[in-house]
């Protein structure tokens, strides 16, 4: 009646394209991007970077990427392997829907749904 009902969070749309080139931007810097789940023609997926093991020093050496239940120690490896309806990334038509962003054991570490300002930079949908 008075509209105090909760907020309702705007979806985040980004293209594939975009999310990639910012792990491997964190990937050239010694970091990892964190894990983030996203949806792709009403289907679900998660993918990122995160250092493996968990208590290893954040270098390239050991940041290992992540696309579904697939590991990857390579990106390229990794950019090549990431196939939604037998496309690549870079292929896809519509941009993805970010649900979370700073997945770590499974909690999403920042405050927004999708985290991370640079994904929110990049909005198709701003």
């Amino acid at each position: 009646m008075f509209g105090f009902g909760k907020k309702q969070n705007k979806s985040l749309l980004i293209t594939g394209r975009d999310v990639v080139e910012i792990i491997k931007s964190d990937y050239e810097n010694d970091m990892a991007f964190t894990l983030i789940e996203f949806l792709y023609d009403g289907k679900q997926y998660i993918m990122g970077s995160c250092v493996l093991p968990a208590n290893a020093e954040e270098c390239k050496e050991n940041i290992s990427f992540i696309f579904q239940d697939k590991v990857f120690k390579n990106f390229e490896e990794f950019q090549s392997n990431i196939n939604i309806d037998d496309k690549n990334i870079f292929q896809l038509d519509k941009p993805l829907e970010i649900i979370r962003a700073g997945i770590i054991d499974n909690e999403a570490l920042l405050k927004t749904p999708w985290g991370d300002k640079r994904l929110a930079d990049r909005a198709v949908n701003k």
